[in-house]
């Protein structure tokens, strides 16, 4: 007990220490704050959902989820990069992965096998794919998935799901869930493989959130706050 929670302890330090040089000196303050550089220890791919004719699901005034999903990746992508990590982008602009031409359908299964494929020809990789959520009107906060074959995803998940509540969501109660066959990409992955539901756009209050750039900075303190606990463990 005393062992986990010093590491609780030092994992929230990090994250403070690093928030804090981001908000008070932007980039510049977060490379400054790195006292030692971090060796990279593995290939973190970052996925955004959805992407080109697939825009995912459209939230409260328009809101169009793989735009969403690609501005936070691009911003998680950025932080880990400062922090000296290996980053894969599976898209980093609007487009659907995988071969055109082919039906609606056929297009959608080939974007995500192409997906999948990245994610298991990388050398000792893992993934964290973003995406938003969508159910009713009241429904908030995070949810984070986890592929059910690696149970290295469980570990991670859990990490990032404990994050949003300490760092972000005090209310969010949500437990870390496993993958079920309709999340293709998790549930086929070997390797270890989360996904972030970074909140409702459904809900009209958190979609306003999280079209903010300053509120995507946040997620992304979070999700970096629970991948460098991961790799230090």
């Amino acid at each position: 007990m005393e062992h986990d929670l010093t590491k609780t302890i030092t994992a929230c330090g990090l994250i403070l220490f690093l928030c804090t040089a981001v908000w008070l000196g932007g980039h510049d303050g977060y490379i400054a704050a790195m006292s030692t550089d971090v060796d990279p220890v593995r290939t973190i791919i970052i996925d955004a959902g959805h992407g080109g004719f697939d825009g995912g699901a459209v939230g409260v005034g328009g809101l169009v989820e793989k735009e969403i999903n690609l501005s936070v990746a691009q911003k998680l992508e950025s932080m880990l990069a400062f922090l000296g990590y290996d980053t894969v982008m599976t898209r980093d602009e609007d487009e659907a992965l995988g071969k055109e031409g082919e039906s609606i359908h056929g297009r959608k299964v080939s974007d995500i096998k192409y997906r999948l494929s990245l994610l298991e020809s990388a050398p000792d990789a893992l993934l964290i794919s973003v995406h938003q959520n969508f159910f009713g009107g009241k429904a908030e906060g995070a949810q984070i998935f986890y592929g059910p074959i690696n149970p290295e995803s469980r570990s991670l998940a859990e990490m990032l799901q404990n994050g949003f509540k300490c760092l972000l969501q005090p209310e969010n109660d949500r437990a870390a869930k496993p993958a079920g066959s309709n999340i293709y990409l998790l549930y086929h992955a070997t390797r270890p493989a989360v996904m972030v539901e970074c909140g409702f756009i459904s809900n009209r209050e958190e979609a306003a959130k999280l079209s903010e750039m300053e509120y995507q900075k946040k997620l992304c303190f979070v999700m970096a706050s629970g991948l460098a606990e991961y790799m230090a463990e």
